[in-house]
């Protein structure tokens, strides 16, 4: 539940590839009313993409009759995004390192370094089906 000081905007998406784009549009008006600066604004909407794309492909298996949630709750200090999908869930601790040589040329495997580099925190609950991120406006 969000305090008396913030404001959410929700989002909810299918699961295809298609509507990406909204999340870039909504997540660039929000950073900039709350006075983000260019490199900070550029650093949120990369990590959020990747979450989204990871919730629709990943989790969601791009399976049109499931959804993804996104809900932006913006404080006076900070912004935090909550992203949840319907998959079956996964296990970050579990995640090859992208840094590690044997990595570097995979296809996929970066999003969730991006996302813990572009943001000040990241946790995943409920079986990895729920990202919370947060940014806080000074850092």
């Amino acid at each position: 539940m969000a305090e008396k000081n913030s404001q959410i905007i929700k989002l909810e998406i299918p699961s295809s590839m298609d509507f990406v784009y909204l999340l870039d549009a909504v997540i660039t008006e929000i950073l900039q009313q709350m006075g983000f600066d260019g490199d900070t604004t550029d650093q949120v909407n990369l990590a959020v993409i990747e979450a989204g794309t990871n919730a629709i492909k990943h989790g969601n298996r791009e399976e049109s009759q499931k959804r993804a949630y996104f809900d932006f709750i913006m404080y006076p200090e900070e912004l935090v995004v909550i992203v949840q999908d319907e998959g079956e869930g996964f296990d970050a601790r579990t995640t090859e390192d992208p840094l590690n040589p044997e990595n570097l040329f995979n296809s996929s495997g970066r999003g969730l370094f991006l996302m813990e580099a572009c943001m000040d925190s990241v946790d995943f609950s409920q079986n990895g089906t729920v990202v919370t991120m947060t940014k806080n406006i000074t850092s």
